[in-house]
Order: C-alpha cells, then sequence, then structure tokens
C-alpha cells in the first residue's frame, strides 16, 4: 500500500513537467513543537493561509525557474514534522529524497532545559535511519530568540557553547531567528531560500557573539573561537546537563497536574485523568506513523 508521503509526492509530480534529480532538493524540519517551524515555512513560501498545528507531518512545495524566461524549474519539497520526536525515525525513514538533502532541527531557545534532549534526538534518529554517504546536511535553527534574548548573559553565553560546539561535531550551520523580529526571519528565510533553490545553506553576516543572534555557516566555527577544549559529543553532553539538566520528566508532571482539578465536576476531572493516560500509554508504543496516516483517509 502506497504511504501517504509516497501519495502526495507522486501528486505533485504528475501535476508538474518532469524535473531531473539534480534540480530537486528535499528540506525535512523537525524539532521542538510550537517554536515557529509553520510560521518560518509560511514565510518562506510566501504563503497567506492561515496558520494551523502541525499533528503529525506536512508537505509543501515551492518551484523557481532555474534561470529567467526558462520552463523548466528546480523543485524544493517541504516536509514538516509535527509529532512526538521518540517516533520520529517512523517518518524520516519514510520520507522520500529527490536530489539535496537538508535536514532542519529546530529548537525552542525558550526552553533551554529542553534544548539539548531536542537537537540529541533529532540528530540520532537522522545517524540511525541513514548511511554515511547519505547524511542530510544539518542545520540548526535556535527559534524565539526574542525572548531568548532577554536571559541572563552567562545562560545564553553557555547555551551558545553547546549549540556552536554541536554545529563543529555534526558540520552543521547554526542559525537564530524569531518570527516576532523581521529582520530575524527575513534572514532565515533567505537562507531557506539558498538551500531550497540554491547550492548550500549560504548564512550572510556570520556572527559567533552570543550577545547577538548566532550566525555561523558550517564549518567556519572552532573550538578556540568558542573558549573550550576540543571535545566529543559525549564530553560536551557531560559539560552541557552538569549544569543545565533535562526537563522531560519535569513536563510529564506538570503536564499531568495541570489536568487535575481542572473541572467543576469530580467525575470530570476523573475522566480526564483516565484518558491522559490512555493516551501516554498509547505514546510509548513505537507505531508506523505511515499507518496511522493511512487510518485518517480510510
Amino acid at each position: 500500500m502506497v504511504s501517504i508521503p509516497e501519495h502526495a509526492l507522486k501528486l505533485v509530480d504528475s501535476s508538474l513537467s518532469q524535473t531531473l534529480e539534480e534540480y530537486s532538493h528535499t528540506l525535512f524540519i523537525t524539532g521542538s513543537k510550537n517554536v515557529g517551524k509553520t510560521t518560518l515555512l509560511y514565510s518562506f513560501l510566501d504563503k497567506t493561509d492561515t496558520l494551523r498545528e502541525t499533528l503529525v507531518l506536512e508537505y509543501s512545495f515551492g518551484r523557481k525557474s532555474r534561470q529567467s524566461g526558462e520552463i523548466e524549474k528546480t523543485l524544493c519539497h517541504i516536509w514538516e514534522y509535527g509529532g512526538k520526536l521518540n517516533i520520529l525515525k517512523n517518518t524520516m525513514s519514510s520520507i522520500p529524497i529527490q536530489g539535496k538533502y537538508f535536514l532542519l532541527v529546530m529548537v525552542d531557545l525558550s526552553k533551554i532545559k529542553s534544548i539539548w534532549d531536542t537537537i540529541e534526538t533529532c540528530l540520532r534518529t537522522m545517524y540511525d535511519t541513514y548511511s554515511k554517504n547519505n547524511y542530510p546536511e544539518v542545520i540548526l535553527i535556535g527559534g524565539k530568540y526574542d525572548i531568548f534574548k532577554n536571559y541572563d548573559g552567562e545562560i545564553k553565553k553557555f547555551i551558545c557553547t553547546s549549540i556552536r560546539g554541536l554545529g563543529i561535531l555534526h558540520n552543521a550551520s547554526v542559525l537564530f531567528c524569531s518570527n516576532k523580529e523581521q529582520q530575524l526571519l527575513r534572514r532565515a528565510k533567505e537562507m531557506l531560500y539558498n538551500i531550497g533553490f540554491g547550492n548550500n545553506a549560504t548564512i550572510k553576516d556570520k556572527n559567533t557573539n552570543y550577545t547577538k543572534p548566532l550566525s555561523i555557516p558550517k564549518g567556519s566555527d572552532s573550538w578556540e573561537s568558542i573558549g573550550i577544549a576540543p571535545s566529543t559529543l559525549d564530553k560536551l553532553k557531560i559539560r552541557h546537563i552538569s549544569r543545565i539538566a533535562s526537563d522531560i520528566e519535569t513536563n510529564d508532571v506538570a503536564e499531568i497536574a495541570s489536568q487535575r482539578n481542572a473541572h467543576a465536576e469530580p467525575d470530570l476531572d476523573t475522566l480526564v485523568a483516565s484518558k491522559y493516560n490512555e493516551i501516554r500509554n498509547m505514546a510509548a508504543i513505537d507505531s508506523s506513523v505511515d499507518d496511522y496516516l493511512l487510518t485518517l483517509h480510510k
């Protein structure tokens, strides 16, 4: 049975003239929930539709003439994942890849305790899904910079050090942005345009100063510039979590607590708690996202 991603790709291909592999690009964006991934993509594609939450997986595409006046176009396939990261592999492995492939991991800079876990989970899934010769080019995007910029200077410096270190270890570009600051949104849009229709993640105006939004092309940073000794991933992780512990368990407890005593009738609270536990149990099952998507169209 044809999966939803494969079906979507066939529909697009059937409505367009044949596009050579070398003129196709694939973008896969994932990361933190409610960080502004959809807003960024809408800006890139100049879409004016009303924003809606990405529940699991969304597909869109953009196209551009390779040269002025030409009929042939560069086609950019865009996949946005909004589901749970613990089942990300099911989706990532089912994405049909055409041409140059880019993985964009967008993290919520306003939630500093989840930054490491989000990036680590996404990149570990990438390495588990693809062979070494087929790794996509990685771009680390820090969203909600408008909030992060007001944090304590030492915290900002520490977070930036960790993200820059991850950028070096994974040969990734790093870019901070905010959907509430037009200049930063425009810069992120330009970067998407470059990877969608150009040759690489061209990032202008390099900046490594933590007091300003990071803007670092891949391969242009160094441990000496960061100010720490060359590190392995394990050493960098130990350094990070020794100061900023993960909030995964904390978030689970807070979410459970928010469901308690939320209604005027105790019976409703009991029902909500029961349903919540049911959903939590379902989330622990490593089910196929493709199978789930197919059920929506039966």
